[in-house]
């Protein structure tokens, strides 16, 4: 009899963790071995799960940092006016989820590995690879890998796969009018302003805006990628680089034009201001969410690459 319920324990122990593998992936770091199959209950730690909920039109009990998602986000704003603050990204509270009963929870792992055993006692967990283990995939379909497996935990994946037939259109809407303006296959740079003189972020090949310029094919400089997906660029690297669009991504509002921005006596003499092949794209967009943020980068992407191939940064000398 012992020996039968050994073995019976042996076969219980095989198939949990032969589910576990199944859904072990690039995508899924850590996770709790029993999930719901249709939660109910879902508290997100992370933007890009709010957002992704609100694209399968989902509503999480619990959220964090709902202030900033308004500011940095903005998808679907009103499905979140009474979901309640769990805390921030960083520090969610402990307490607070406990108090919404969650039958999931879902992080991320470089935020929230360390606190994996806490919010298992509270409801199954997952936490997702923000990024991918190979540091060659770009973040576009990164995040998309990650959507569908969200897509499938949530219930949901017949909607996942709409959203994402719904980013493919508005992409490929978008290379088409690159392609219509003369602009397939010219080299731009996605730079962040930092706040800091001749000093500013730029995104790699691995990150989603590197992977939105793949497949609206331009060409991104710095053409390879980073352990972060960004690095450090100056304008005196930009003295260098000839025939190069330049996509600045705002760190101020309107109030702010591209002539203050480029005031510096070293943009003075960057071929591409030269050219007027400079344009801003408004800050608060978000470059490490889901498909809809996608979506609105590279539509934002697009018409400041427009901008700029008309000439529209041209600036008196």
């Amino acid at each position: 009899m012992q020996f039968f319920q050994k073995m019976m324990l042996a076969i219980c122990c095989f198939l949990i963790l032969t589910a576990t593998q199944a859904m072990a992936s690039d995508e899924i770091g850590i996770r709790s071995a029993v999930l719901p199959d249709h939660p109910k209950r879902i508290v997100v730690l992370e933007f890009l799960f709010a957002e992704s909920l609100a694209a399968l039109d989902l509503t999480p009990v619990g959220m964090v940092d709902p202030d900033r998602y308004r500011e940095w986000i903005g998808y679907d704003n009103a499905r979140f006016s009474n979901v309640i603050d769990i805390g921030t990204r960083q520090q969610p509270s402990l307490e607070a989820i406990a108090r919404l009963k969650p039958d999931l929870i879902v992080g991320v792992t470089f935020r929230h590995a360390a606190l994996f055993d806490a919010f298992e006692r509270i409801a199954p967990t997952v936490l997702f690879n923000f990024n991918a283990t190979d540091i060659k995939v770009n973040q576009l379909d990164h995040a998309l890998k990650v959507f569908d497996v969200f897509a499938k935990l949530a219930g949901r994946s017949a909607a996942g796969k709409k959203v994402e037939q719904n980013l493919e259109i508005s992409l490929a809407a978008d290379r088409a009018r690159l392609t219509a303006a003369g602009l397939s296959g010219k080299r731009l740079a996605v730079l962040q302003e930092l706040g800091l003189q001749d000093m500013y972020w730029a995104y790699a090949t691995n990150s989603m805006a590197g992977g939105i310029a793949q497949v609206l094919g331009l060409s991104l400089w710095p053409n390879w990628p980073t352990k972060e997906g960004t690095t450090f660029v100056s304008s005196e690297d930009l003295l260098k680089q000839k025939e190069l669009h330049v996509l600045m991504i705002s760190a101020t509002g309107p109030e702010v034009g591209l002539a203050q921005k480029l005031h510096s006596p070293i943009w003075r003499y960057v071929p591409a201001r030269i050219a007027g092949h400079v344009a801003l794209v408004p800050r608060n967009i978000w470059g490490f969410g889901g498909p809809m943020s996608a979506a609105k980068l590279s539509r934002q992407l697009t018409d400041a690459m427009l901008a700029a191939g008309r000439g529209d940064g041209a600036l008196n000398r």
